[in-house]
């Protein structure tokens, strides 16, 4: 009889806080070398290492002066290799002020959850800023009164300076501000309904504009159609339902709105060259 698989388990660094910075070292935490998710955003810099790491099963390159931003939520793995650095973690409390105060910062850039380039290169100017701001952070929260004022915004620092370099260094399409506004609602409806609705004229009939121009403002921020978009969603969902579900390949299946199993495995298999089942043994925890 087959044991089923635990939930994926959860890295909780933050422990509560409103805002924590710690070193990034290897052994850091066991559940590292595990898929595993955070319930926090995590702006990790490194500043020592090579090595590989993966986020929602995407692969990516590891090496000194490169930032990443991770999306609580997001299945990550880091293989073990010496490195150093440091961790920037926070709760929504704090993203949800910054976006206050900067709206429109997660629609584009590092920190876009859609985005296909999830880390910045800091150049020499930007890696002393960078190395000031963190200690700043770091001389702020060993103050006992600590002014969480203060640590929003040497973290609105960060985030600006990397978003806008992640712009420069992989530069997309400006779309038109109508377009911006339409492809950011896209982005919302596919989250909330992409388990559910898997057609394209779903997307267009409830933004209230005809496929063919969603998919050419689709076109232009990603390279993809609307269709394209939701095929790549479903996928990224299916790997970490695979490792995030004790249920059964068949009630995934129907859990991500795919009516026959058989169809889930063709749609799969297509993606992967790998069966659900087969992705599930490769993957094991």
């Amino acid at each position: 009889m087959r044991t089923k698989k635990a939930d994926l388990p959860v890295q909780e660094l933050l422990e509560g806080e409103y805002l924590r910075v710690t070193r990034l070292h290897k052994d850091l935490n066991n559940l590292s070398v595990v898929p595993h998710r955070h319930d926090h955003y995590e702006m990790m810099i490194v500043t020592e290492g090579n090595g590989t790491h993966s986020i929602n099963f995407k692969n990516y390159y590891i090496k000194p002066n490169r930032v990443y931003f991770i999306h609580p939520g997001q299945v990550h793995i880091i293989e073990p290799f010496e490195r150093s650095g440091w961790l920037i973690l926070f709760g929504e409390e704090l993203f949800k002020r910054f976006l206050n105060i900067h709206p429109h910062e997660d629609e584009y850039g590092l920190l876009d959850s859609y985005t296909h380039n999830p880390f910045v290169d800091l150049h020499a100017g930007l890696n002393k800023i960078f190395s000031l701001l963190i200690e700043q952070l770091n001389t702020e929260l060993s103050d006992p009164k600590q002014d969480v004022d203060i640590l929003l915004h040497y973290v609105s620092l960060l985030l600006l300076h990397a978003n806008r370099t992640q712009i420069v260094q992989h530069p997309q399409i400006q779309l038109p501000a109508r377009n911006k506004l339409l492809f950011h609602k896209l982005k919302q409806l596919i989250e909330a309904n992409f388990k559910q609705e898997h057609l394209a004229a779903f997307y267009a009939s409830a933004l209230g504009t005809d496929i063919k121009q969603l998919n050419k403002v689709c076109r232009l921020a990603t390279g993809l159609t609307v269709f394209e978009l939701l095929q790549e969603r479903l996928l990224t969902e299916s790997k970490i339902q695979l490792q995030t579900s004790a249920g059964s390949v068949k009630e995934i299946s129907y859990a991500l709105g795919f009516n026959d199993p058989a169809f889930f495995g063709r749609f799969f298999k297509k993606h992967t060259q790998l069966t659900p089942a087969e992705f599930r043994k490769t993957r094991m925890i």
